[in-house]
């Protein structure tokens, strides 16, 4: 009986150093995948990898595609994505991935992006997400969408795969602070 015993244990502490192994490995993986030039890696040490889910993505950054200075000016107007400390400005077209998860491809080609959207959110429309109260195109200098829209208006935006926004997002939550429509005529 105590043979039985003594297997049963072997058994079950195999399996926790294996599970510890592949856990150790797995960790490792997500902290060389990004190469010793990515800026990927922020300060808490997390990385997102090429295999990484949009769920996952959501609360990482991407691989490529990111500025390294702290301006923020390349996703203020032009495409594609700035770093600007704790927050993540990604310039690109919209996608529905879920109720309250969506995605921006970027439009420099780097890696795609998924974030949360909720309530507090602040979700500005041109033409296609909404418009002004009075049913006109709402933009300011800067191109992008100034009329208050809904989460509800958004994510129906977002199922048609053709709306340009600006998303400004924490790079830790992954939940978006402001999503603006990029005004096309």
């Amino acid at each position: 009986m105590s043979t039985t015993t003594t297997n049963r244990f072997r058994g079950r502490a195999g399996r926790r150093i294996a599970a510890t192994i592949v856990a150790a490995a797995a960790l490792g993986l997500g902290a060389t995948a990004c190469g010793p030039d990515s800026d990927a890696a922020d300060s808490g040490g997390s990385s997102a990898s090429s295999t990484a889910s949009p769920s996952q993505q959501a609360s990482s950054q991407p691989t490529s595609g990111s500025s390294s200075g702290n301006s923020g000016s390349q996703g203020q107007n032009g495409g594609g994505t700035a770093d600007a400390g704790k927050s993540l400005t990604i310039v690109g077209k919209m996608e529905y991935l879920a109720p309250g998860k969506l995605i921006v491809k970027p439009e420099d080609g780097g890696t795609d992006q998924a974030f949360l959207v909720a309530n507090a959110t602040t979700i500005r429309g041109a033409a296609a997400i909404c418009t002004a109260p009075d049913g006109s195109v709402a933009i300011g200098d800067d191109g992008y969408g100034t009329a208050k829209c809904t989460v509800d208006e958004l994510e129906k935006a977002a199922k048609t795969n053709s709306v340009t926004v600006r998303v400004t997002m924490d790079r830790k939550s992954g939940g978006a602070d402001t999503v603006e429509e990029k005004y096309h005529p």
